[in-house]
């Protein structure tokens, strides 16, 4: 049997949501960063503009309680799916490790703060720029890649915390997400 690394009882929950503050900070962060610059760039005269700055600050907050309710949800809907695929575990353990996945992101951004700062946009075709560029899309792989291994790393955690086998942990994840991705597409096509 494999034994546990990292034991969910001597992880505090103030670290967890420490990590996921972290993180949420940083997502945010980068998001104002990169409206600020590409709003400079285009000079459209906004920044001193009062709304804009209460709307900067409005998403700002908002994608930082964004970031901790969709850890708290996907958390939830997985564990909800490793139970009923025969699993047994505490919701309060899972959670803890959810969280601790949000490290590697938290790094991936602080690698992309590095690269962003060194990047200087053009003045015309932003677009073009964006899809070219090779910091920017070394920029947009790091952001994917590890963000994606926050819904990868679950399914180890799943397999060996709720002792069920590969296919019923990566079912515990792949359901739930392709269940919303369905529902988006249906809703999607007939709303818009």
């Amino acid at each position: 049997m494999i034994k546990r690394i990292i034991n969910p009882e001597n992880i505090s929950s103030f670290w967890i949501m420490g990590i996921m503050l972290i993180y949420g900070l940083l997502l945010a962060e980068y998001t104002y960063l990169l409206n600020l610059k590409t709003i400079t760039i285009q000079n459209l005269g906004l920044i001193s503009n009062p709304i804009f700055n209460y709307v900067q600050s409005f998403s700002f907050i908002m994608t930082l309680l964004i970031v901790i309710v969709i850890w708290l949800i996907s958390s939830f809907l997985f564990h909800l799916f490793a139970i009923l695929l025969g699993g047994e575990a505490n919701f309060k353990d899972f959670q803890k490790y959810t969280g601790l996945c949000y490290i590697l992101p938290s790094i991936g951004f602080c690698v992309v703060f590095v690269l962003f700062n060194s990047i200087v946009f053009p003045k015309e075709d932003l677009q073009e720029f964006f899809i070219s560029n090779k910091s920017m899309i070394l920029i947009n792989w790091i952001i994917s890649i590890s963000s994606t291994l926050c819904f990868i790393l679950p399914i180890f955690i799943i397999k060996y915390l709720y002792k069920i086998n590969w296919l019923k942990a990566v079912g515990a994840i792949v359901i739930p997400i392709g269940s919303i991705y369905l529902l988006g597409q249906f809703f999607g096509d007939y709303v818009l």
